[in-house]
């Protein structure tokens, strides 16, 4: 028997918690071992419990789903984050992605779309439902004027690290095929996203792609 994905459940509305379990049940290939109300008890959990995948509710008091992630993920950086929230803004995505969340979901999504995000997340891919993916785009797509004449600017190396990366690989992979360094990848990434006036990685795979850096 395969082993399950092990899933800890993060809101501060016990109803929905209850619901998402509920959900998740049915699931063979996932195991809800924790459910938390707040970021507090989340972390306090962690000390304990090691979950392949973490739902994360945005709004919660005292301590963000945002900044629960930001702390997740600097301690835990191999737990995947699942954003699950009613919150389906560009700025609310932009701040989740930016924190280290791994997939985002509207929290009125199907439970075979849940699952389906938490398996896609728990192999280390990226999930976000369409209507997120389209907010994302839509987004970009207000920007294309001013990104016109950015391409120029980026020097030869910097378009080979940004097409390694939209390419999927990641910084220590990237190194390791240009032999250089990651602190010289991260700086590399840094100067790219200033140049292009990218906020997040999103952004940044979205501009290769329609730059042609790399083809889909």
């Amino acid at each position: 028997m395969a082993e399950t994905i092990k899933v800890i459940i993060v809101d501060d509305h016990k109803l929905v918690t209850d619901c998402i379990s509920l959900f998740l049940k049915g699931a063979r290939e996932i195991e809800v071992i924790g459910v938390t109300h707040s970021g507090k008890d989340t972390l306090s959990m962690l000390k304990k419990e090691k979950p392949e995948v973490v739902l994360v509710d945005i709004t919660m008091p005292e301590m963000s789903g945002i900044q629960l992630t930001e702390a997740i993920k600097k301690k835990y950086p191999t737990i995947k984050i699942l954003i699950l929230s009613m919150h389906s803004d560009y700025n609310n995505i932009s701040d989740a992605i930016d924190a280290g969340a791994d997939g985002y979901v509207p929290k009125d999504v199907s439970s075979e779309e849940l699952v389906e995000a938490i398996v896609t997340v728990s192999k280390g891919k990226n999930f976000f439902h369409s209507t997120i993916s389209d907010e994302i785009v839509k987004n970009y797509a207000s920007k294309r004027q001013q990104n016109d004449n950015i391409l120029p600017q980026l020097t030869r190396r910097e378009l080979e690290v940004l097409q390694l990366f939209a390419e999927g690989f990641n910084n220590s992979e990237i190194a390791d095929k240009l032999f250089l360094s990651v602190r010289t990848i991260e700086s590399h990434k840094n100067h790219i996203l200033q140049k292009t006036n990218m906020k997040n990685s999103v952004e940044l795979i979205k501009f290769a792609i329609k730059n042609k850096i790399i083809e889909i």
